[in-house]
């Protein structure tokens, strides 16, 4: 309980420290005019528990934590059914951005959606702690390489 306990603060302290971050404009899924336009990737599922998608240049994959594993998550407008497995497309997608430098700039669900950059990419917290299940949904910005 304490472990789960600490997982949970330290998923609203990085929460906090997302929402501290300015907005930016949406745009579109591949980013929209310039080749310098950053890149807009959503994700979206039902979620209960919690867990972690782990991105890196090499590939992308969930680490389930607690509860139930997340049904119907969509990657990018595909259905992500292999959530062990990197999302078809994510190299190509990948290609030329600066994972480190990812933020999110929405989000929608009932309880914790938050972002940490690692060494080599950056890590998705969703934390659903209510009973039952809910619908959960995440932009993320993810600027070109300089």
């Amino acid at each position: 309980m304490q472990t789960r306990l600490l997982t949970l603060l330290t998923l609203l302290l990085v929460a906090t420290l997302c929402f501290a971050a300015p907005a930016a404009d949406e745009g579109g899924g591949s980013g929209s005019g310039s080749g310098d336009s950053p890149k807009m990737l959503r994700i979206s599922g039902q979620f209960d528990g919690s867990g972690k998608v782990v991105f890196t240049r090499k590939g992308v994959q969930y680490e389930h934590k607690h509860w139930k594993q997340p049904t119907n998550v969509v990657f990018n407008g595909a259905a992500w059914e292999m959530l062990e497995r990197t999302p078809e497309g994510w190299g190509a997608f990948s290609d030329g951005l600066d994972l480190s430098r990812a933020k999110i700039i929405k989000r929608a669900g009932r309880d914790v959606i938050a972002l940490e950059q690692t060494k080599d990419g950056f890590d998705l917290y969703i934390c659903d702690s209510p009973n039952g299940a809910a619908d959960y949904e995440v932009t993320i910005e993810i600027p070109r390489n300089k």
